[in-house]
Order: structure tokens, then C-alpha cells, then sequence
């Protein structure tokens, strides 16, 4: 897939070993927006999981800035933040960030989100990706130029 115009992705992911969507579903109250388990087939080249995956995604929309993304994940996840901080010892949580751009974005978290994500035992992942317009086809010379149907050729002897 390619991605031509700027945007911003974020996901609050827990992958555990043990524990399905369904347990931390149970144990934190939050309904995932997708959920996997060990075994499961799954993406383009069919890959086989091998960790339950349980994933929110940032409602926000995909043109909002990548603090306007942290601030509705965090605020979607807080209430449960210290059931999520006791899964620590059998998942893997972290929050995850995709930020498409055309020029590199200035990155800056604040302390209070900092400290959502410690209690929560996340970790802070954030992929940019630098995007550029398509390539424009290169114009065919005219007729009658160098290079173009029904012009002068050169030999070459």
C-alpha cells in the first residue's frame, strides 16, 4: 500500500502469550477494536500469531495531529490504566504511532501522558514515515524533435 497524503494512526496494543482478548477484555473492561489469537492466519502473506493481540484504535481522525491522537487514546484507556498496569508480568503493552508526513514532524510528549503510559507499563513506539508525490511520467518529445516519432534520426556507422 502506498500512502500519498499525510496522516496519523495511533493503537493501544497488548500482546500476551497466556492471556486472551476475551481474559483482557474480562480483566480490564475495554472492548477491542480488534483481537487476535495464537494460531490465527492472518495478514497480505498469511502470517501465523503467535501472541493474542488485542488492539484499540484512535478515533480521532486521520488528519489530526499525533497530540490530538494521544490525548483521545489516553483518555479512552484511563479509567481502566491500573487494571492494564496489573497485566504487566503476562503481556506486552504499548502504544503505538504512525505518523505519515512530507516533512519530518516535530515530535513532543507531554510529562502527564509520559506518566499514563508508566502506569500503564506501555511502551512508547513511533514510526514516521517521510512521504513524496508520485513521480510524474516524463512527457514524450514532439514529432519532429530529437527523440520523437518522425524527426531526424542519427547514424551512428
Amino acid at each position: 500500500m502506498i500512502i500519498t497524503r499525510e496522516q496519523t494512526a495511533v493503537t493501544f496494543n497488548i500482546f500476551s502469550a497466556t492471556l486472551t482478548a476475551k481474559d483482557i477484555e474480562a480483566r480490564t473492561g475495554l472492548v477491542p477494536d480488534d483481537s487476535w489469537k495464537v494460531g490465527d492466519v492472518r495478514g497480505a502473506f498469511g502470517a501465523v500469531e503467535k501472541m493474542h493481540g488485542f488492539v484499540l484504535q484512535s478515533k480521532a481522525r486521520p488528519n489530526e495531529s499525533l497530540d490530538d491522537h494521544i490525548k483521545e487514546m489516553l483518555k479512552r484507556v484511563a479509567p481502566a490504566a491500573q487494571k492494564i498496569g496489573a497485566l504487566t508480568n503476562e503481556c506486552k503493552i504499548e502504544l503505538s504511532c504512525q505518523i505519515h508526513r512530507k516533512i519530518g514532524p516535530k515530535l513532543k510528549f507531554e510529562r502527564d501522558d509520559l506518566r499514563w503510559l508508566g502506569v500503564m507499563g506501555a511502551r512508547l513506539d513511533v514510526d514516521v514515515h517521510i512521504i513524496s508525490e508520485p513521480a510524474k511520467p516524463a512527457a514524450k518529445p514532439a514529432a519532429g524533435q530529437p527523440g520523437g516519432e518522425g524527426g531526424p534520426t542519427m547514424y551512428q556507422g
